[in-house]
C-alpha cells in the first residue's frame, strides 16, 4: 500500500475543507451582471450575455432567443418595443438593448408569393392572400396604406409589418 508514504499536515486539511465549504457556499445561478450603461445588440446576444442583464434570468433569456430564431429569417428584432410580444416589460429593458435596422431582410410585396409571405410571423393567410390578390387586381404597391382598409389587417399589424416590408 502507498499509506507510508502519504503525509498530511492538519493545516492541509483544514485548507482542504475550507476552500470545499467556500464553493459550496457559492450559490449555482450567481452570475457577474453588468453594470449600468452597458448595451448589447438585441440580434446577437447569447443567453449567457442576456443572463448577464440584471432582472433576466434563464427563463427570460431563452424567451428572447427562441422569439429572436422565430424572427430570424427577418433579421431579427427591428425594435426593442418587440419585446412586448413575448409578455415582456421593454421600458424595464430597453436601455441595455439595442438594434441595428439595416440587418432586416425586407420581403419584396411585389414579387413575393402567398407562401413565401405565410412563412413571415407577422403575416397569417388572409392576409397574404388580400396582399397577392390586391396586387394582382391593382398592380404595383408602393406602402401598406390601402390595407388599412382592409378587414385582415389591424392598425397595429401594419405598423409591426411595415419594418420587414420593401416596395422595390
Amino acid at each position: 500500500t502507498l499509506s507510508p508514504y502519504i503525509y498530511f499536515t492538519a493545516e492541509d486539511t483544514i485548507r482542504k475543507a475550507t476552500s470545499l465549504l467556500t464553493l459550496q457556499q457559492t450559490p449555482k445561478d450567481s452570475i457577474y451582471k453588468y453594470p449600468a450603461g452597458t448595451v448589447l445588440n438585441l440580434n446577437h446576444a447569447d443567453t449567457t450575455e442576456l443572463k448577464k442583464i440584471p432582472g433576466v434570468g434563464s427563463g427570460i433569456a431563452r424567451s428572447i432567443v427562441n422569439y429572436r430564431q422565430r424572427l430570424e429569417a427577418l433579421g431579427g428584432f427591428a425594435s426593442v418595443e418587440q419585446l412586448q410580444e413575448i409578455h415582456l416589460d421593454y421600458r424595464q429593458l430597453q436601455a441595455w438593448f439595442t438594434v441595428t435596422p439595416s440587418e432586416i431582410r425586407r420581403i419584396n410585396l411585389n414579387r413575393v408569393g402567398i407562401e413565401r409571405l405565410r412563412n413571415h410571423p407577422y403575416i397569417n393567410f388572409y392576409q397574404a392572400k388580400t396582399l397577392v390578390e390586391y396586387r394582382k387586381k391593382r398592380g404595383t404597391l408602393h406602402n401598406l396604406k390601402p390595407f388599412a382598409l382592409y378587414e385582415e389587417f389591424t392598425e397595429s399589424d401594419l405598423e409591426r409589418l411595415s419594418h420587414y416590408v420593401c416596395f422595390e
